[in-house]
């Protein structure tokens, strides 16, 4: 029987490396606490369920401290590229969302959007949103209405509610991690191809050309736009003790444009992939394991 692999994504501090800790009931995975991410790369952990041999697949969370959205982008990208490239097809994905509160609303926009695009609507019913968080909340009733706004809201989650995922809350124990890893074996009803590693195959793996790296370059443009906007009124004020402020600002901004700059120039190496997953066929059923990251970044 070949292993059932299932993604865990998520913002930077949503729980991922804790879900599947818990789910394994494994304590020696590192688990950020803050906001900077733990898991600096993509790692695989196996479990069996009711019989069934599981891979869950821990991948670093977007809106890091220490790295931009286009590399974690890329690595994410890099890792399913690999594994569509030795048909090591994802069952289910499983987005983790704190409900807690502590991110900021337009942050948490932009990073359901880019998981749209990553996944695909033809995806989204092979998609479990579990909600993360919940001991921090002072009423759990602000919780609840949390999560009917943003089932209702079409840029938090009503796209993919309308298009099939499911909504599920995570209690932090290793009953409701197995629980929610049951709801996505229960709905698979085989293998599935996420958008973004059929257009990486389509463009010659070139990141900006996917649905994905459009939207990161569209929210970089906007980023940016906000930014100047900022620093032309700061700069109309007559407080002198701001010039610091728009300092930063410029920096912030000149980091953005950057960031841009190396979108376009992102691209994942196809070939040097492919001959990784034609060497490694038959070694094992895993494709994050068959294949390095760091040798073909």
């Amino acid at each position: 029987m070949p292993d059932i692999l299932i993604a865990v994504l998520g913002l930077t501090g949503a729980g991922k490396t804790t879900f599947i800790s818990k789910a394994t009931g494994r304590n020696d995975l590192g688990i950020g606490h803050g906001l900077g991410s733990c898991t600096q790369d993509i790692s695989s952990s196996r479990l069996e369920i009711d019989g069934k041999r599981v891979v869950l697949i821990d991948t670093p969370g977007f809106d890091d401290t220490t790295r931009s959205d286009g590399d974690i982008l890329e690595l994410i990208a890099t890792h399913l590229a690999a594994t569509y490239a030795q048909d090591q097809l994802l069952s289910g994905i499983i987005l983790l969302q704190p409900i807690s509160g502590n991110r900021v609303q337009g942050s948490e926009r932009k990073r359901n959007r880019l998981f749209e695009k990553v996944c695909g609507p033809s995806a989204f019913s092979k998609v479990i949103i579990a909600t993360t968080m919940w001991s921090d909340l002072r009423d759990e009733s602000i919780g609840i209405e949390r999560v009917e706004e943003r089932r209702r809201e079409a840029d938090f989650w009503g796209r993919m509610v309308e298009d099939g995922a499911t909504t599920v809350r995570h209690d932090n124990s290793y009953e409701s991690a197995r629980r929610i890893i049951r709801m996505v074996l229960a709905n698979n009803s085989g293998p599935i191809v996420l958008q973004i590693q059929r257009e990486l195959a389509q463009n010659d793996g070139r990141l900006a050309a996917t649905s994905a790296g459009r939207q990161l370059g569209l929210d970089l443009r906007e980023e940016v736009k906000a930014l100047k906007a900022e620093i032309e009124k700061l700069k109309r004020s007559p407080d002198q003790g701001l010039r610091l402020e728009i300092q930063e600002l410029r920096e912030e901004m000149a980091e953005k444009n950057y960031e841009q700059e190396r979108l376009s120039e992102r691209r994942i190496n196809l070939d040097t992939i492919q001959q990784y997953a034609t060497a490694a066929g038959g070694m094992a059923s895993l494709g994050a394991a068959l294949i390095p990251l760091c040798t073909i970044l």
